[in-house]
């Protein structure tokens, strides 16, 4: 089953005459094993939204539904929480333990899986983002490099084994190729367990090159889901909202104003370039 959000309104504050509205009216569905994108300009309800997948924020009116499972019962939020792992900005910054081994078995443990359960659940989840248990598991997690602490802490997420990852700007403070790597094992994740991958990005590029479902937040609402050839050949209104399209969508976008006859949907650099071999051969 999906996860499934109808009509979420969330305010903080609410019930008081502080009350801030922070999303409105919010519907749509998260398929299982799906790759979703969440874009927006800076306040527009992101992370506010993110926290409602896992009952970390409830909504103050409609529901969130993960399997099923509703978070706003008091029965159902654990099956619900379990089902979700959330991996925050700089989730380098969530790493407390002694060893990296009993850090990223921390999670397991706090779902009931035994020591030995939670171990070697710890030392699958640490194998799969790169980190050699035989040398990293008897580590202190604050001698890691900055890329290592971060797919420590990733570990620990995915050693919970959840159906949904869902990540709040997991590339942020990453330079050009640990942007490239952290997507590489995203995708690597999802095809090897099937967990479906949730990310709010800045990044167009990010999202144009991963996403097989892009919604659009702006001032809490939600204003526009599709692929990302659909979204991002919106470029007046996503500019209108302060966003900026991917490179390759932008460049195709001049290229059309030359006239060139390019087709729209052009969001990655490959598929402008097959777009341009073709104008050539036909041209």
């Amino acid at each position: 089953m999906p996860i499934v959000i109808e009509q979420l309104n969330y305010s903080y504050m609410a019930g008081t005459v502080m009350a801030t509205p922070a999303l409105k009216d919010i519907s749509l569905t998260i398929e299982e094993g799906s790759f979703f994108a969440i874009i927006g300009h800076t306040g527009s309800g992101k992370s506010t939204f993110m926290q409602q997948l896992n009952g970390l924020l409830l909504p103050t009116s409609g529901k969130v539904l993960v399997d099923g499972f509703d978070t706003s019962d008091k029965q159902q939020i654990k099956s619900a929480r379990a089902r979700v792992g959330m991996v925050f900005q700089y989730p380098e910054y969530q790493l407390f333990e002694d060893t990296v081994l009993k850090d990223v078995a921390f999670g397991p443990k706090n779902l009931g899986m035994s020591e030995v359960e939670a171990e070697a659940a710890a030392r699958e989840a640490m194998t799969m983002v790169g980190l050699d248990p035989e040398r990293f598991a008897e580590k202190s997690p604050f001698e890691l490099s900055g890329g290592e602490k971060r797919r420590a802490a990733l570990a620990g997420i995915i050693a919970m084994k959840p159906k949904y990852l869902a990540l709040d700007e997991p590339m942020a403070g990453l330079d050009p190729r640990g942007r490239r790597t952290t997507l590489d094992l995203l995708e690597k994740l999802r095809k090897d367990t099937g967990c479906a991958i949730i990310m709010v990005s800045h990044s167009m590029d990010d999202v144009a090159r991963c996403a097989e479902t892009v919604a659009v937040l702006d001032g809490g609402a939600l204003v526009m889901t599709g692929t990302p050839g659909e979204v991002f050949s919106h470029g007046p209104e996503l500019r209108a909202m302060g966003l900026s399209l991917p490179q390759s969508a932008q460049m195709a976008e001049e290229l059309r104003a030359r006239g060139i006859a390019l087709p729209e949907g052009i969001v990655t650099p490959e598929a402008l370039a097959a777009a341009l071999k073709e104008v050539r051969v036909h041209g």
